[in-house]
């Protein structure tokens, strides 16, 4: 990597650091904004449901039917299919589909409407009206974010487990409270606390890189385009390497 881009690296790093710890700052700063926070969340969460519904009901469908088509290969049994397939949604698949799609879909939304403001001076004019930008566009949107992640985390776990209940009860003859007896032998209520620290960690960075980079957009629409792009593939790795890190810690907890 050479220096310009490291240099550049840095000083993301830096500004979305410091955009964080200044955001942090306005939970102490009342009356917090809830009318924006409330249309945040709507947007967020409500708007998130049909898109977040759907993929994680055909992930449920095929990652049951590939563990268990493996499980019976390997093993020729799939007595233990529940344990595995209930664990593997919990811990990650019910956890990180849908952040990654709100990555997608609500982080490139805020980084192109955050961009759209600073290229259009809309955010210097709010400082001209002693408005903190921070507090008016960025605060209500962590909580926002933060709510709508840890709801949308029980919500795509929910769904992708009835799937693959379903898929063990039409499939491979289990009846619904054989499934569950088994499953509770292997996920406890720590794995669904675990589950929501997560959702929260991950709804509390999408907001705050996606609003970093749109408040250091330059260059009109093709500065738009490109802070939108960068933010997405931004907030993609933070989430995997956030994902790596928790489950980690969590392993050992």
């Amino acid at each position: 990597m050479n220096q310009p881009v490291l240099a550049e690296q840095i000083h993301r790093v830096a500004s979305t650091s410091s955009l964080f710890r200044k955001t942090l700052l306005k939970f102490a700063d009342s009356p917090w904004r809830w009318k924006e926070i409330f249309a945040s969340t709507s947007q967020m969460g409500v708007g998130s449901l049909p898109i977040i519904t759907l993929s994680t009901a055909f992930s449920g469908l095929v990652v049951t039917n590939e563990i268990a088509w493996h499980m019976d290969k390997v093993l020729h049994t799939v007595d233990m299919m529940p344990g595995f397939t209930g664990q593997f949604i919990l811990r990650e698949l019910g956890i990180v589909i849908p952040a990654l799609l709100l990555v997608s879909k609500v982080g490139a939304s805020t980084t192109a409407e955050i961009s759209t403001m600073k290229v259009t001076e809309q955010i210097d004019a709010l400082k001209l009206l002693g408005i903190d930008p921070i507090k008016y566009l960025v605060f209500p949107r962590l909580i926002a974010s933060i709510i709508s992640t840890a709801a949308l985390t029980i919500y795509s776990v929910a769904i992708t487990l009835a799937c693959a209940i379903a898929v063990a009860t039409f499939r491979y003859h289990f009846s619904v409270a054989e499934y569950l007896n088994a499953l509770r032998h292997f996920v406890t209520f720590a794995d669904l606390f675990y589950a929501l620290i997560k959702g929260a960690v991950f709804g509390t960075v999408i907001p705050i890189i996606s609003c970093s980079y749109g408040f250091e957009c330059k260059g009109g629409a093709e500065g738009v385009g490109n802070a939108t792009t960068n933010a997405v593939v931004a907030s993609t790795i933070a989430v995997i390497f956030l994902d790596f890190a928790l489950t980690l810690l969590f392993t050992y907890l």
